[in-house]
């Protein structure tokens, strides 16, 4: 989404643009940030108490009940509800810091220092930054276990491949060991003459 708008470094990314694409009006009030719908019309409102880091957090919150999310949460169950919830979290803070991006940076070595970095160039609350980067390393050790898992399934495979090679060349080795030598047909039947002789009639 965010290269279709042309945002491929941390201070490209401009929300009233984001809101002007999917004709979002943005109001700011004293009240909890929420998303209403009007007439085929959404608006977010944002609590214009919060700092504008929070208020981009609730923003992108928000954007995701609008892209993702139907119905009014009021008359839903408790937990499809609490399922919007989760998922507009999770949409939060990958779109707030998009991994594409983190991909790209180089962390300080220390966890602090990174969430600061973080939360400087996005502009998002260091506890924000902090949840983002656990996301990310869990991400990233999904990643190496998926690909060390695939590693060890290809080698199993080489093996398995290799033992059945090995076992085709022995099999083939035995035939050509055990293979009768090309005979005429006079000597085919003389061949079999002998084999059905009794025992005591062959030629020593």
């Amino acid at each position: 989404m965010y290269q279709k708008f042309g945002f491929f470094e941390p201070h490209h990314i401009d929300m009233n643009r984001i809101a002007a694409h999917f004709n979002i009006w943005i109001h700011y009030e004293n009240v909890n940030s929420m998303m209403i719908k009007h007439d085929g019309m959404y608006s977010i409102i944002l609590n214009s108490s919060l700092s504008k880091e929070k208020q981009w957090e609730d923003f992108a919150h928000e954007l995701c009940h609008v892209l993702k999310h139907a119905g009014n949460q009021l008359y839903m169950n408790q937990m499809f509800r609490e399922l919007q919830e989760f998922q507009a979290n999770q949409f939060m803070y990958h779109f707030c810091v998009p991994t594409f991006m983190l991909l790209k940076m180089d962390f300080p070595q220390l966890r602090c220092q990174a969430a600061k970095m973080i939360a400087d160039l996005f502009k998002v609350t260091e506890s924000f930054a902090v949840k983002r980067i656990e996301l990310f390393e869990k991400r990233q050790a999904g990643i190496q276990f998926h690909e060390a898992w695939m590693a060890s399934l290809s080698q199993e495979s080489e093996s398995a491949n290799a033992a059945r090679l090995k076992e085709e060349d022995e099999l083939a080795r035995y035939r050509r060991e055990t293979r009768r030598p090309y005979t005429t047909a006079n000597g085919v039947g003389k061949m079999v003459a002998a084999e059905s002789r009794p025992a005591y009639m062959l030629r020593k």
